[in-house]
């Protein structure tokens, strides 16, 4: 199997990707793939934009990575055109904008994403749903509660991503792996993220 990890970031996933098969890694940023050639995967300083090879991965991976692109629909296209007949896209992206925040700001964020949105983005690029659902459902209303407080107090930290509490660090990774086990057979009604599954 050929995997294509899209925006790979410091190649950590794609690091554990290489356990299902031969990894690639694409990303615009020339420190990130740095990072990723010394965690021994293959690399490339390139957008999913300018990165064209048709037909040539059965999987591709993009988490948290659309809602940074200006033009979402070429990007999906371009991910269709990179895959294998019947090949299959996993897709991670923030969802609603009753979530949006400081964090989107400065994470340079064009949008969030609703469930017909983005399942309507990759049905006309020619892709077929085989799964889609929000999640990060349980702690939703925690997350919405606690942007809406930062937009009234004014409270502006420098990203979310710096708050490290092991405490709340652990009950994060309880919560994560029940909705993990329980996604297969139930579809969230909201959440903070969005998560499809698409075949080519």
């Amino acid at each position: 199997m050929r995997i294509l990890d899209v925006g790979c970031g410091g190649g950590l996933l794609s690091q554990e990707l290489q356990k299902y098969g031969k990894t690639v890694c694409i990303d615009p940023s020339t420190e990130a793939v740095n990072f990723a050639i010394q965690r021994g995967v293959e690399a490339e300083k390139i957008s999913i934009f300018d990165y064209k090879k048709e037909r040539e991965y059965d999987c591709a991976v993009a988490l948290d990575i659309l809602e940074h692109c200006y033009d979402d629909s070429v990007a999906i296209k371009n991910i269709y055109n990179l895959l294998k007949p019947e090949g299959i896209a996993i897709i991670f992206v923030p969802a609603l904008n009753c979530f949006w925040g400081h964090q989107d700001v400065i994470s340079h964020h064009f949008r969030r994403y609703t469930y017909n949105d983005l399942l309507n983005k990759f049905k006309n690029a020619g892709f077929k749903p085989i799964t889609q659902s929000y999640f990060n459902f349980f702690l939703s209303p925690a997350v919405y509660a606690s942007r809406k407080l930062r937009n009234i107090i004014k409270t502006t930290p420098q990203s979310e991503l710096t708050n490290n509490n092991f405490l709340l660090n652990r009950i994060g990774k309880i919560i994560f792996g029940l909705e993990y086990y329980l996604i297969p057979g139930i579809k969230f009604p909201f959440g903070v993220s969005l998560l499809g599954v698409y075949k080519k």
